[in-house]
């Protein structure tokens, strides 16, 4: 009984730690997104929120995942950081590939990676940063392009043209080559020393 007591206080802990580091990457430049220009950021913050599913498990990913994309559809409406930001004005953007994020990656690591051992989680360690990314963008992508397709409007408010739409995926897309190497980098350098602390508690 005392034990159960003791896991389910550590996994409360631990799920308050991981929504308050989102929520400082969110805020504070560099420690959650990398501005390599004003239309182009590099984001890492959904590598903290596959981080917390790993640890914790796909539940509490998408938990990790709703409150990114929360904050993500806040700063679209309110201090936009560049004309990327504005896809996320679109709650399913905002919201749905976080989540998913979470749920995916909670769901691969308990499921393939956790027991695993020496070379092979290094590699899977990497893929599970690298995937991260890769669902992240591609969902943004697609998504962005149903809504100026299929619904013929921007929740944004700028012109539905063709020019628009490859300008939005085509930044999207940019980012993406750097964020699956960033974040399979994380997975390699960080994920796996933290999960293996993480572990011995």
């Amino acid at each position: 009984m005392m034990n159960q007591q003791k896991i389910s206080t550590q996994r409360l802990v631990l799920t308050a730690l991981f929504i308050a580091i989102v929520l400082l990457q969110s805020i504070i430049p560099w420690l959650g997104f990398i501005p390599i220009n004003p239309m182009v950021r590099v984001t890492i913050i959904p590598f903290t929120v596959a981080l917390g599913a790993m640890i914790l498990g796909p539940k509490v990913g998408m938990l990790l995942g709703l409150v990114m994309g929360g904050l993500s559809f806040y700063h679209a409406w309110t201090i936009p950081m560049g004309i990327g930001a504005l896809m996320f004005r679109d709650p399913l953007v905002a919201f749905v590939p976080r989540m998913l994020v979470g749920l995916i990656i909670g769901w691969l690591y308990w499921r393939y990676v956790r027991q695993q051992h020496g070379t092979k989680r290094l590699v899977s360690m990497f893929m599970m940063g690298a995937l991260t990314a890769l669902i992240n963008t591609v969902l943004v992508i697609t998504l962005t392009w149903i809504h100026f397709r299929v619904f013929n409007t921007t929740v944004a408010g700028l012109p539905n043209n063709v020019g628009i739409i490859w300008m939005f995926t085509s930044l999207a897309g940019a980012n993406a080559l750097l964020e699956i190497f960033l974040d399979g980098m994380l997975g390699l350098l960080v994920g796996g020393p933290v999960l293996k602390a993480i572990n011995k508690l």
